[in-house]
């Protein structure tokens, strides 16, 4: 049976590890639900917009989480090699590299404003959408610069670090949201655009955290020391592009294909986009574990193998994925005995209602491909193998999801619940094959470990 007996030791690591990412993905998740719940009891059009929005712009989002998780295993690779002073330089090299990809994609942010228009969206959401796509591309581009913090202090194997701070800030998020798209204690109601705004100050507020922690605390003295001193920016520059282009591509091309996906939901008008936008909040709650235990395997991996402890890489995968498949049977437990409720959390709308409980079955098979293939991209991520990832992830984002997304929405004409089963083929294609790349590598990780 795969992974039948995980050791205890490294189950345990990976928990402690696991949970502070989980405590703040939830945090994450829970500014979501709470954002998604204050626009959508403002106005169907208003979550219609900000569904459409948040969804197109998705990719520049993950593709700068991606770019900024091949910080991580290099960091956490040198404090396994106690080589405290590289791990220092590693994040100075990260935020130049991270702050010119961020140019960049201000550039694309701009791109895509000017061609809002030529998205075939319904006419009456257009002046939300463009004026919230305004202030949210402004917010996009401060996460580049908190994602390379958030991955440095993780791969330190200090995860409580982003966990606090990703908590405070959405603690501020949720205030700002009620004072700004309300109009409460005497500030305007802005309504979406109040979101926007609200979202934006919390996320300035994790790099002034990230960069306080960073210069003042005695733990970061020995980095600190590496980032001043540090004279081979371009090297690391190299090391980081090298380990994070190839996830940032995947991530990118994953995110692509919601991307475009989304646009097709738009077609069935603003009902669609609301259901589409109030399930993909409730994907977040199972996302947030699965990405929190493949992050925290990717570190404890990445540790494990600066040490030369193959064995213990193996071990770790194994108790990873044991969890993974825990949580997505207790999470989609979860779902299915209040699933009437999530929905009424979110909206009042009997058409999104109906709609939302159509998409049941898709998201649920949703769910089993995406643990598997987001665990298995991070344990290739540990070990440093990231190239394979690339050609399975364009195959299955772009060859595969995108194609039966519109086969089955349009061509069958099986609507929003045929667009949607575009993703669970997709991702369970992509988690096989990156499962069967890992069990590769993994066996000659076997073959190569010295025996005593």
């Amino acid at each position: 049976m795969l992974f039948k007996h995980p050791s205890k030791p490294y189950f345990i690591k990976l928990i402690k590890l696991a949970v502070p990412i989980i405590v703040g993905q939830l945090g994450i998740v829970l500014v979501s639900f709470v954002d998604t719940f204050m626009v959508g009891h403002y106005g169907v059009n208003e979550l219609a917009a900000a569904s459409f929005v948040n969804n197109v712009t998705m990719i520049l989002i993950v593709a700068g989480l991606g770019f900024a998780m091949g910080l991580s295993p290099l960091v956490s690779d040198a404090v396994g090699r106690g080589d405290i002073s590289k791990a220092g330089a590693l994040l100075k090299a990260g935020l130049k590299t991270n702050g010119i990809l961020a140019a960049i994609v201000g550039i694309i942010l701009l791109g895509l404003y000017l061609n809002l228009d030529k998205m075939g969206q319904p006419a009456e959401l257009m002046p939300l959408i463009k004026d919230y796509f305004v202030i949210v591309s402004f917010s996009i581009l401060t996460t580049f610069f908190f994602n390379t913090f958030k991955q440095f202090t993780d791969g330190t194997l200090n995860t409580t670090v982003s966990m606090v701070i990703v908590i405070t800030s959405n603690l501020i998020n949720i205030v700002g949201n009620y004072l700004l798209i309300y109009g409460k204690y005497g500030f305007p109601e802005m309504g979406l655009m109040g979101a926007g705004i609200s979202t934006l100050i919390a996320r300035l507020y994790t790099i002034v955290a990230m960069v306080g922690y960073f210069l003042y605390s005695k733990k970061m003295a020995g980095f600190r020391q590496g980032f001043t001193t540090s004279h081979n920016s371009s090297t690391h520059m190299k090391e980081i592009t090298k380990l994070g282009t190839p996830v940032c591509l995947q991530m990118t091309l994953e995110s692509t294909s919601f991307s475009l996906i989304i646009i097709m939901v738009g077609w069935l008008g603003a009902n669609a986009l609301a259901t589409h936008q109030v399930m993909a909040t409730i994907s977040q709650l199972c996302f947030t574990f699965y990405i929190a235990v493949g992050n925290a395997a990717s570190i404890l991996i990445s540790n494990l193998n600066g040490q030369g402890m193959k064995q213990a890489v193996l071990t770790t995968a194994k108790a990873g994925y044991g969890i993974i498949l825990l949580i997505t049977f207790l999470s989609n437990g979860f779902i299915i005995l209040n699933f009437d409720n999530l929905v009424s959390f979110f909206t009042t709308s009997s058409e999104v209602k109906v709609l939302a409980s159509i998409l049941l079955v898709p998201f649920m098979l949703y769910q089993i491909g995406d643990g598997l293939q987001i665990f298995f991209s991070n344990a290739l991520r540990g070990i440093q193998k990231v190239k394979p990832i690339l050609p399975i992830a364009f195959i299955a984002y772009i060859v595969i999801s995108i194609p039966a997304s519109y086969i089955f929405g349009f061509i069958f004409d099986l609507g929003l619940k045929g667009i949607w089963f575009g993703y669970p083929i997709s991702l369970t294609f992509a988690g096989v094959l990156y499962y069967a790349k890992f069990r590769k590598y993994q066996k000659l990780l076997h073959n190569t470990e010295p025996t005593n």
